[in-house]
């Protein structure tokens, strides 16, 4: 009788509410926008990333954490290409950036004004073995909670690298909250 009401009220208990960390890994698309191909045109480029992601909830809609964006392909764009270094110079003088397999991490606040809506901000850096960059994000996420403390969750994610180049991400992923 007791196992009895102890799993009914572990089924009726919200799975997400009780719960301060969550750790997450995504599959990713990154389209890089102004990217350069055959050397000789500004194109936007699709390359496969992954995600993985921490997150510490401070209330039921407010978390912080630290999300971390791997690219799986070394390319090349054209600089400026976020608008930052815009002008009337033609494209050899702006210049091209290589990117050797970018790895970014920014400190991002998220909050829920909905449960199944997580709006994003932050800002971090990406790395290369080229040259590194001050990334600001800005996002949303889906979370869909699963039983056993788990959600699964679709994620998009605009990056913008200062004085580089502009990416969208999307994906989808699986979160563990302890």
């Amino acid at each position: 009788k007791h196992e009895v009401n102890e799993a009914h009220q572990q089924s009726t208990e919200p799975e997400a509410h009780h719960k301060k960390h969550s750790l997450s890994a995504s599959l990713n698309h990154t389209i890089i926008f102004s990217g350069v191909k055959n050397s000789e045109k500004r194109n936007s480029i699709g390359v496969p990333s992954f995600g993985l992601n921490y997150n510490y909830a401070l209330s039921d809609r407010w978390f912080i954490g630290l999300h971390n964006d791997v690219i799986m392909e070394d390319f090349l764009v054209t600089r400026g290409s976020n608008g930052s270094q815009r002008s009337e110079s033609s494209e050899e003088e702006i210049g091209v950036i290589e990117r050797g397999r970018p790895v970014s991490s920014a400190l991002m606040v998220v909050f829920k004004p909905i449960e199944k809506l997580g709006i994003m901000a932050g800002a971090g850096r990406e790395f290369s073995k080229h040259e590194d960059y001050t990334v600001l994000r800005f996002g949303l996420e889906t979370p869909i909670h699963l039983p056993r403390h788990w959600e699964v969750f679709g994620a998009l994610t605009y990056d913008i690298m200062i004085d580089a180049y502009s990416s969208l991400t999307y994906g989808i992923g699986i979160a563990k909250l302890f």
